[in-house]
């Protein structure tokens, strides 16, 4: 009996030795990485060339890039008047790009392109270090190009969760790094990329923080005395990384600097940062609502991020439950610590936009790739663990199809070839266990990551289809089922997004439409009525209608340009082209035309800037002569962001209409009125 017993652990012990000397002999080297990073820059880059930039971010950009003092203080117009309403530091590369290359979509999009493959090839390394071994590497790092969100997101321009994510990457990096070799420097490093992260999407950046501390503490290689000194100069230089723009810019005097947007009319980039930005996320309704402990395992971010939860999770508890000690084990409570922490942020806040879900492809990918290595080796090699393997495939393949029957516009072949695939791959793995011949044992494994790393790879690649790749406002891969529906239509195509265009118009907050010229006929001349620039009486200018330029790259209506070329000929000495009610209201004009336009209000059209007595002191020094109101009474705004026609851009409106002049043309609209506006 005890013979029986004892026999086939020398039979797998061999067959356990022919796969790792099979494993050493096409061990993964730098050619299947650079492969693996050229898969990224051609689904990263694709982006560059096909999709339209965010017109509100891309003008911020442009304004960036057309002085040293608004690339500094992320002045959103070319005056240098008001700042977006969100730190701008994942900004600087697009500002510095269009320095370089002049302003177009794919200068805009080209850097996010770059950041994302310098996130591939960075968890790359971080995992093999991890790790120890180069086979999860490759993986993780196949497996990130190919979430369906990571495609999506860094295939656009204007979104913050790009540099987001390689900051993070980096910061993990140089954590591990620390983990490993004990140098505090090192620690050092991956606190000073988690302040950079936090330029570019301010608290978020710091759910790693308690993460790394505790981590550190538990496991790092030192005593513990020296192991809390090292922690503490960690997030000492993690806040003085973090905080440093924001003191600067709250040092700077407001009147040699853009004011700040959304911090409620305070003019305080702190307030704006930890209220508008953070404590206001809590407790709000919509997609992504609060509360809704479900929101990151339902059809919509799960069909972006969730496709291997099953196997991720199989893969933790495996790794946690491990023997192994010091870099290993303690990579394993990082990576489930910052999920969970990031995973319950995400579900306790509003997740307004589906790229948020990038920043946990990392996370997921490495976990995934360890897991699929480990439980394979355990596997090959007799051990009990190693039986998850097949629990792993048969509830990562059975998830898969949960997800995709959400959804079957999308390659609705798919999903039986994928159980097929699941089903077979067991079957050969529980033969490896009877005939003990090593080509099953592999054939399995490598048929049910396969059938696990389909579907998600079919939805990321589905980006290549402007059908399916999602806008520099929400990104997403695949027939997303989100708050504006499913496929193209909710991207913005055929004018379904708000805003209009393709995917180039304002943001998911509600915003009103840019206001594009539709005036079809000429501008005035000049000549008689005596008002400011010689304008005769007549209707108002309409300022309505649709943009959106060929080839993915937004532009001004033939009747904005009309409208631009009769305010620039009459501008004169003045500061300020015109002013609009909101940021919204002067995205086009700036981001299409480097116009110098003020936005009243803000993003919100409603943030308190500039008081009607700073405008009429504009208007009376001659830095402004002309208003572009709206036909609702004079708020661009964004709704449901603060709600226009209250407070300050109201009391200007309000004394606009009462004051100055409708600028007159031979074509009537309803769409917006543009005033002139004279020193009284």
């Amino acid at each position: 009996m005890a013979i029986t017993e004892t026999n086939p652990a020398p039979a797998a012990t061999r067959a356990g030795r022919r796969l790792d000397a099979a494993r050493a002999r096409l061990r993964p080297g730098g050619g299947l990485t650079a492969a693996v990073a050229v898969l990224a820059a051609l689904v990263f880059g694709w982006g560059a060339f096909h999709t339209a930039p965010n017109d509100f971010y891309a003008a911020d950009a442009r304004s960036m890039s057309m002085s040293w003092h608004n690339f500094l203080y992320g002045a959103f117009d070319p005056a240098g008047s008001v700042t977006i309403d969100k730190l701008w530091g994942f900004l600087w590369p697009q500002a510095i790009s269009i320095k370089i290359f002049g302003y177009h979509a794919w200068a805009l999009a080209l850097p996010e392109a770059i950041e994302g493959v310098i996130s591939v090839l960075v968890l790359h390394r971080l995992t093999r270090r991890w790790t120890g071994r180069a086979e999860p590497a490759l993986l993780a790092a196949g497996i990130f190009t190919l979430t369906p969100i990571v495609a999506s997101t860094f295939g656009h321009s204007g979104l913050e969760d790009n540099a987001l994510t390689m900051l993070l990457i980096l910061a993990t990096d140089a954590f591990v790094r620390a983990l490993d070799t004990g140098r505090a420097r090192t620690l050092l490093l991956s606190g000073f990329w988690v302040g950079m992260a936090f330029q570019t999407k301010m608290v978020q950046a710091w759910t790693v923080v308690p993460v790394f501390g505790l981590v550190y503490l538990c496991c790092g290689p030192h005593g513990v005395a020296r192991r809390i000194r090292h922690t503490l100069a960690f997030g000492a230089v993690t806040l003085a990384s973090s905080l440093w723009l924001m003191v600067i810019v709250q040092l700077t005097p407001a009147s040699h600097r853009p004011f700040i947007d959304g911090s409620s009319g305070s003019n305080n980039v702190f307030t704006m940062v930890f209220s508008y930005n953070f404590t206001s996320r809590f407790g709000s309704s919509g997609m992504g609502g609060s509360a809704d402990w479900g929101k990151l395992f339902a059809a919509d971010f799960g069909s972006q991020i969730g496709w291997l939860y099953p196997l991720a999770l199989i893969a933790l508890a495996v790794g946690l439950s491990s023997r192994r000690g010091g870099t290993e084990r303690a990579g394993y409570l990082m990576w489930g610590g910052t999920l969970l922490v990031t995973g319950l942020a995400f579900s306790a806040g509003t997740i307004p936009h589906s790229q948020y879900m990038a920043v946990l492809a990392p996370g997921l990918a490495a976990l995934s790739a360890a897991g699929i290595i480990r439980l394979h080796h355990a596997f090959a090699h007799g051990d009990r663990s190693g039986w998850l393997l097949l629990v792993a495939i048969a509830a990562t393949v059975a998830w898969a199809t949960h997800l995709s029957a959400e959804n079957t516009a999308l390659v609705s072949w798919l999903p039986p070839l994928v159980i097929v695939a699941g089903l077979t791959s067991i079957a050969l793995l529980a033969a490896y266990r009877l005939r003990r011949a090593g080509v099953l044992a592999a054939a399995g494994t490598v048929l049910g990551v396969t059938a696990m790393l389909a579907t998600p790879a079919a939805w990321a690649l589905s980006t290549f289809s402007t059908q399916y790749d999602g806008t520099s406002i929400n990104a997403a891969a695949g027939p997303y089922d989100g708050q504006f529906g499913t496929g193209n239509a909710a991207r913005g195509g055929g004018g379904a997004f708000p805003g209009g265009g393709n995917g180039g118009g304002p943001s998911m907050n509600g915003s009103a439409p840019p206001m594009n010229s539709g005036m079809g006929g000429e501008m005035p001349d000049g000549t008689g009525g005596g008002r400011p620039g010689g304008m005769s009486g007549g209707g108002p200018i309409d300022t309505g209608g649709g943009s959106g330029g060929p080839g993915g790259t937004s532009s001004l209506s033939s009747a904005q340009q009309s409208l631009l070329d009769y305010l620039r000929q009459n501008q004169g000495s003045a500061k300020y082209l015109m002013a609009v009610m909101s940021s919204g209201d002067a995205e086009d004009y700036i981001a299409d035309a480097g116009a110098s336009v003020l936005p009243v209000g803000g993003f919100s059209g409603d943030d308190g800037y500039p008081s009607l007595s700073a405008f009429k002191a504009l208007v009376a020094s001659g830095e402004l002569k002309y208003v572009l109101l709206d036909a609702s009474g004079g708020q661009g705004g964004r709704g449901g962001m603060g709600g226009p026609g209250s407070g300050g851009t109201s009391e200007i409106s309000d004394w606009v209409t009462s004051t100055c002049k409708v600028v007159s043309s031979t074509t009537s609209g309803s769409a917006g009125t543009l005033y002139a506006c004279t020193a009284s």
